[in-house]
């Protein structure tokens, strides 16, 4: 059985469990933009005509996100959120009894969408504190291995660790000289390089990008594939029609015209970032360096911590599932909360109950 990944975001029962208690909590294990969504992204969901069938392709949203990044249509495909897509390429990249390559720790989705498109994971995982990445090692397991695709998350998913374009050059390379592709999952990608346009994808490559964490709509599911024609036509052929709603291509389309919203809440999520790591180290954290929206944080047991910093009004994100049980995933928050957040997490860690 391919079992469920864990994810972040605060469930419905623990939601209402603390709101019976009078504890207003603020989610931050989803890795959001605290500032989004943009009204004017809320009101075009809202009043999306729902009373026909979207385009089928999105092709209006495809074209204006193409136009965004510089690239031509026929090499943007829309999804149902990036989970969708990463579905999507591990099927069209999967060959009879094929291998799958995952970089970790990361993304669960990536090794549940290449067991569920038939194919063996194998895992290569960078190991704390620095995590970094061991690129000679990767190659030669790429070489050994063949694998019909390997997927990267950069900035990475949980440690925010940015990995530098020739690592991920020499990466994608040994990938396309065994004949397979490599998915670059940059969904964090706006947090770490704000306003840079995604590389036009080498042929085997595909980078994924997403409009959902930078204007904090994750219900409305909307990610985009970019990858030479080919690759993008192989992806098309098995998706269902009409797969992005009709609120979710007119949210997508707004999205793209709010450029001074999402460059001021980039500025905003970095200085943030940069206090709640000084005041997290200060305090007698390990806190690794990120250039996402989000903080791992070492701690003593994550699921104890998270509890009992959720009686202190906060979620975050427990990294068992990452392979990391002593760590916890904080987004940033606004700035008006990190105060209070440094003196939720410091009593957390202190053992104490309330």
């Amino acid at each position: 059985m391919n079992a469920p990944v864990v994810h972040g975001g605060l469930s419905d029962a623990e939601h209402a469990t603390y709101a019976d208690r009078g504890i207003a909590l603020v989610d931050l294990s989803a890795s959001l933009n605290p500032y989004g969504p943009h009204p004017r992204v809320t009101r075009a969901a809202r009043f999306a005509a729902i009373d026909r069938y979207p385009e089928a392709d999105s092709r209006r949203l495809r074209e204006a996100y193409a136009a965004h990044s510089s690239l031509s249509a026929d090499r943007v495909l829309a999804g149902n959120g990036s989970s969708e897509l990463i579905y999507l390429a591990a099927r069209a990249a999967a060959t009879a009894a094929g291998t799958g390559m995952v970089i970790g720790p990361t993304f669960g989705e990536y090794s549940r969408a290449i067991r569920a498109a038939g194919m063996t994971v194998e895992t290569w995982t960078a190991h704390a504190p620095a995590f970094e990445l061991c690129v000679d090692e990767i190659v030669t397991r790429i070489r050994q291995l063949r694998p019909d695709i390997v997927f990267v998350c950069n900035p990475n998913n949980p440690t925010g660790r940015l990995f530098g374009q020739a690592e991920i050059d020499e990466i994608g390379t040994s990938v396309r000289a065994t004949g397979g592709w490599i998915v670059i999952d940059e969904a964090y990608m706006d947090f770490a390089n704000p306003g840079r346009s995604p590389i036009a994808p080498a042929p085997g490559e595909i980078i994924l990008r997403s409009l959902t964490k930078l204007h904090a709509v994750p219900g409305l599911r909307l990610g985009f594939a970019l990858a030479e024609p080919s690759v993008i036509g192989a992806m098309a052929a098995l998706q269902a029609p009409w797969s992005v709603s009709a609120p979710a291509q007119a949210a997508g389309l707004q999205a793209l015209k709010e450029e001074a919203f999402a460059a001021k809440s980039v500025q905003r999520i970095a200085r943030s970032r940069a206090r709640l790591v000084r005041s997290l180290q200060s305090a007698g954290f390990e806190v690794n360096d990120s250039a996402g929206n989000f903080l791992l944080v070492r701690v003593t047991g994550g699921a104890v911590f998270r509890r009992r910093l959720m009686e202190r009004g906060f979620v975050v994100r427990d990294c068992a599932s990452f392979g990391l049980p002593e760590h916890v995933r904080v987004s940033i928050p606004r700035n008006a909360d990190l105060r209070r957040l440094v003196s939720a997490m410091i009593g957390a860690s202190e053992g104490v109950d309330t």
